[in-house]
């Protein structure tokens, strides 16, 4: 079964002056992180990379320029949320001849550190799974339960949409023993967030 992925990189950076998603990971970051390789990379094409290894298609959703030849979605309503601007993307005609079967993983861009192998198994599962309970990035659907939960109007946040999915949470013994550091579900909101614990 084909999967796709989605990276919400739209959206301000009011606690991040000069933009989050182009700030450079620190070395320490990525090492404590468990994925040095992206040392030195813009964080935006860091989440890029990460989902391009779980899909083999990736639609940007914003105005982020990544380094990566990608296909992007503008961002229509830039200002409504990130799960308006979803719902947006998933009933255009970008994504009209996908077949409801379809797998959708949808990943933020300023949480670039998953292992690919953990939303590599979210991509395949079945159903709507997200990683924890409470927490509704990174989550994993069809296109079709998408859409069906989509067709009543646009939702205000994503942790509605998780809750109309009923995405249920990936059983913790796999998602501890495939991501052993938590970095899933570390995110970058301020400059802060870039430090490593003992440079704070």
């Amino acid at each position: 079964m084909s999967a796709i992925g989605i990276l919400l990189a739209g959206g301000a950076s009011r606690r991040f002056p000069g933009g989050k998603l182009d700030a450079l990971i620190p070395e320490g970051l990525a090492d404590l992180r468990g994925r040095p390789e992206l040392a030195g990379v813009r964080v935006v094409d860091a989440a890029y990379a990460t989902l391009a290894a779980a899909v083999s298609e990736i639609y940007v959703l914003g105005d982020s320029v990544l380094s990566h030849p990608a296909t992007y979605v503008v961002d229509r309503v830039p200002h409504a949320g990130p799960a308006a601007s979803l719902a947006d993307l998933l009933l255009s005609e970008q994504l009209r001849d996908q077949s409801d079967a379809t797998r959708v993983i949808v990943l933020a861009a300023d949480a670039p550190f998953a292992p690919p192998i953990l939303l590599g198994l979210m991509a395949a599962a079945g159903g709507s799974v997200i990683l924890r309970e409470g927490e509704p990035l990174p989550f994993s659907s069809t296109l079709g339960a998408l859409r069906n939960a989509l067709s009543n109007g646009q939702l205000p946040r994503l942790r509605d949409l998780a809750v109309a999915l009923d995405a249920t949470p990936l059983d913790p013994r796999i998602v501890s023993r495939l991501d052993p550091l938590g970095a899933s579900l570390a995110d970058i909101d301020s400059p802060e967030d870039l430090e490593t614990p003992s440079a704070r």
